[in-house]
């Protein structure tokens, strides 16, 4: 659907006059968060100033229910007075591109597949900047940037209801290491002033775009993402993972998001996702790997293929096929399922010693409808132009509202 200059905003507002925004449960419990108007148009300023630039058109894959879809999809279309194309509501239907228009898309992960059979609309375009959020981009991201480029420029975002974007990065084009994260103007970090450098600490965030949480007057002074990082300079980090995928598997330290991108550099043609098992006293902790083949196939790579992209790592204590791996609506991993495909709850420890067996496993893959399909686990073994329309707002973003 194609609207043209967006009038009004729709995001639901609180009895204050607070837009709300629920956040989705899959990294805590689900609450209600509230925006005054000045954050989001501060927060379109500020990363349309820093990232993006002016656009003609923008066409949006994140559904306005969430805070990326809202700002990006909404927002942003209004204050620019350009054309939106909610490509959320109906994913399939084709791109209306027009030659030369600078367009704005607007990310989550089952964009990109969906953006590569929509190219030849795309390459109308004079120019394409990509936002990413809400979750790692998929290989079909990298692809296309690498293929594109020097037409197509993308950026991830990291934030979250409750903070708003934190940082930025450029979208790699190939798997591996990527950049640090670079922390947006007016955002400030809250370190441990006795920390040694490099070592791991939690990302604590303060600045004026902080949401307010139910019930209270106002936003928080802080905010304490859950995530761990190293600090590489002023305003830069290293993303390590949430503090909730670092698990301890035989002594040694293991960053579940680093197991995510081992495996994404080493298997691109395989989705693969880690997350902790809950150990016990003999076992100790350990971790599950899921994976799936590329459009529903085995993309050439199996169970051994898995465990030897990890042999730096302490091996998983299951590795488990999928016909595709369930994903939320915005596109992270749906954790109940996957346990639920493991055919335990999170808070059951693995097998000790676990045996090779294969059984039937949902496949909820996004887009499509639910795919049943094998899943089989093994023992774990050692071992731009510069006019026209733009945003409006002042240049520099450091300002407070």
């Amino acid at each position: 659907m194609t609207r043209p200059v967006p009038g009004a905003r729709t995001s639901p507002a609180g009895a204050d006059g607070g837009i709300r925004f629920d956040t989705s449960g899959s990294t805590g419990a689900a609450r209600s968060w509230f925006r005054h108007s000045r954050q989001m148009e501060r927060e379109v300023r500020l990363i349309g100033g820093c990232l993006v630039g002016p656009v003609d058109h923008v066409v949006t894959y994140a559904p306005p229910r969430h805070l990326f879809g809202a700002l990006f999809g909404q927002w942003l279309p209004r204050m620019a007075q350009v054309p939106v194309h909610e490509a959320w509501a109906d994913p399939l239907r084709p791109l209306p591109v027009r030659p030369g228009e600078r367009i704005l898309v607007v990310c989550v992960p089952m964009a990109w597949d969906l953006l590569r059979r929509g190219w030849p609309a795309l390459e109308r375009a004079g120019s394409i900047v990509a936002l990413h959020s809400s979750a790692v981009p998929p290989p079909a991201a990298r692809d296309l940037v690498r293929r594109a480029g020097p037409l197509l420029r993308a950026h991830e975002i990291l934030g979250s209801t409750e903070t708003g974007g934190i940082a930025h990065r450029p979208l790699a084009r190939r798997g591996g290491a990527a950049d640090d994260w670079q922390g947006f103007p007016d955002v400030s970090f809250v370190r441990r002033d006795a920390a040694p450098a490099g070592a791991a600490q939690e990302l604590v965030v303060a600045g004026p775009r902080l949401a307010r949480p139910e019930n209270r007057r106002r936003p928080p002074a802080r905010w304490a993402t859950g995530d761990l990082v190293e600090y590489t300079g002023p305003g830069r980090f290293r993303l390590l993972g949430r503090g909730s995928r670092l698990v301890k598997v035989n002594g040694i330290k293991v960053h579940l998001a680093q197991v995510d991108e081992r495996l994404d550099a080493a298997l691109p043609q395989a989705e693969c996702v880690a997350l902790p098992l809950s150990g016990d006293a003999i076992a100790g902790e350990g971790y599950a790997v899921f994976w799936s083949g590329r459009g529903g196939g085995s993309g050439g790579a199996g169970v051994a293929d898995v465990r030897a992209a990890l042999r730096d790592f302490p091996s998983p204590s299951v590795v488990v096929r999928l016909a595709r791996i369930p994903r939320t609506a915005t596109g992270k991993p749906d954790r109940e399922a996957l346990f639920a495909a493991l055919g335990r709850p999170p808070g059951i420890p693995s097998p000790r010693s676990p045996s090779t067996t294969s059984r039937n496993a949902p496949g909820l893959g996004t887009p499509g409808p639910a795919t049943p399909g094998p899943a089989t686990s093994g023992p774990a073994t050692s071992g731009p132009r510069t006019s026209g329309p733009s945003i409006p707002g002042p240049r520099k973003h450091g300002d407070t509202p």
